[in-house]
């Protein structure tokens, strides 16, 4: 009797090693809503040419929910929220990834001021997501100066943390207040979040910018990725699952032209030592949600990476769509978007991502009508044809995008959220897309810009050894 219970102990024990998860499988949703540029100022009266901080290019009317010269009105950011509803009223939880404010000049705005932008957006949202838990962070734009956001501790992010504590644990709320950043739990699941403050990485932060790397905060602000790294490798001991977020996202931006070296957002150090962070801890690292572009895009990271050889594809970053239209001076052509919002669905065990269901609103239309209809613009599976979404398929998505012009036209449609016409990106557009897509890095993005379209001498090579490798992602 004695033997015979010693080995059902020890069958039970095999099981719970084996099967870590203790929480019951199913499919989750939650939200990505980034980038509302709420513009306080915005009018439908008055001088066209004046009709919103950012001065207009046409001498068109601007709309009651918007304009594509113009950042969010009320209206629009209304609209945004109400569809979200209207879709999917109890998701899980909402990932808000900040640019809360205007594209305004540092002159129009005080700390007070950007907070109570976003101020308000807090209250909207939590008056129609009562119940739901959002897991936000701070954008570029929510801080003044704009972009200046001090390593460590500032009057605005306390008074920020104050209208976040309802959402944030006491731990994750105290890192927040403390340092911008934080990571938590999702109640009921295997998922963990991990929020980046991706703001002291920027290059156009001269709190960090000017520091040398001798400096402890030049090297790594606020000991961050140091802080990343531990968190990645407890969190990879517990057998979770991770999303990383945050706002400006490493890499180079799709849609800059203008030079062949393109425009980066993160300074070189900090780049190199978020794909580093990435390539070290892919395991746990289940998917990436990140902002800023206001475009619909994604990104791969690689392993064993060599000169003429992509290596293998270890991690995703999708890029989501954002709120305001207002048009880039940083993109050759319109520079604008359509608003979006975007709800994904994700196995709450294995935390793999099933669905990104995408939604928009014809801003011309809605103008047109007088009424703001967000609409499905489409599902990524079922757009790309994927059976799943993970490292290895959305590479070889890459790789047939880069070679079949009607896929790459799918993509390019949702990368300016159904607005701009994949007839305006010839041949460098294409070959701009698929080198920020494929190279993060930016000297291998220099080296790929700069070659041919049709070169795919490597392309093909290391997929020999990636289903064994990813077989269990």
């Amino acid at each position: 009797m004695v033997t015979l219970q010693k080995a059902l102990w020890g069958i039970i024990l095999v099981v719970l090693v084996t099967c870590p998860y203790h929480t019951q499988a199913r499919i989750g949703t939650f939200w990505h809503v980034t980038d509302f540029h709420y513009d306080v100022n915005y009018t439908t009266t008055g001088d066209s040419q004046n009709m919103c901080w950012d001065h207009r290019v046409d001498n068109t009317s601007p709309g009651k929910f918007g304009d594509y010269g113009c950042d969010t009105p009320l209206e629009l950011v209304t609209a945004a929220i109400q569809a979200m509803v209207k879709i999917q009223p109890k998701p899980d939880f909402i990932l808000w990834t900040g640019d809360d404010t205007a594209h305004v000049a540092d002159k129009y705005f005080t700390t007070t001021k950007v907070v109570n932008i976003i101020h308000e957006l807090t209250d909207k949202l939590n008056r129609s997501f009562p119940n739901t838990t959002f897991f936000p962070v701070l954008g570029n734009h929510d801080y003044y100066p704009k972009n200046q956001v001090p390593v460590g501790e500032s009057d605005l992010q306390g008074e920020v943390a104050k209208l976040w504590k309802k959402w944030l644990t006491d731990e994750a709320h105290e890192s927040f207040q403390k340092d911008g950043r934080y990571w938590t739990d999702v109640p009921g699941t295997n998922v963990t979040i991990i929020g980046l403050n991706t703001l002291t990485w920027y290059k156009s932060n001269t709190n960090t910018a000017k520091l040398p790397d001798t400096d402890p905060n030049g090297q790594d602000p606020g000991q961050q990725f140091a802080w990343a790294n531990n968190i990645l490798t407890i969190l990879a001991k517990r057998r979770r699952r991770v999303y990383l977020m945050g706002h400006i996202p490493p890499g180079t931006f799709e849609r800059y032209q203008q030079k062949k070296e393109g425009f980066h957002w993160y300074q070189t150090r900090y780049n190199d030592q978020f794909i580093k962070m990435v390539q070290n801890h892919a395991e746990v690292i289940e998917a990436q949600f990140f902002a800023h572009h206001h475009t619909d895009s994604f990104r791969l990271f690689f392993k064993n990476q060599q000169d003429h050889d992509p290596g293998i594809p270890v991690s995703y970053q999708l890029i989501a769509p954002g709120v305001t239209p207002w048009r880039s001076t940083l993109s050759k052509e319109t520079g604008a978007n359509n608003p979006g919002i975007r709800l994904i669905s994700y196995d709450t065990v294995t935390g793999k991502v099933k669905e990104v269901s995408t939604y928009y609103l014809d801003l011309a239309q809605a103008n047109k009508d007088g009424k703001a209809d967000f609409k499905f613009e489409y599902n990524f599976t079922s757009e790309y044809n994927l059976t799943s979404i993970n490292p290895e398929s959305l590479y070889n998505l890459a790789k047939n995008m880069k070679k079949n012009s009607t896929l790459f036209n799918k993509y390019y449609k949702a990368n300016t959220v159904s607005l701009e016409s994949p007839s305006v990106c010839t041949t460098n557009c294409h070959l701009l897309h698929w080198c920020s897509i494929t190279e993060v890095n930016y000297n291998r993005f220099n080296t790929c810009n700069a070659a041919s379209i049709t070169s795919l001498h490597w392309a093909a090579g290391s997929l020999l050894a990636v289903g064994l490798l990813l077989v269990n992602r």
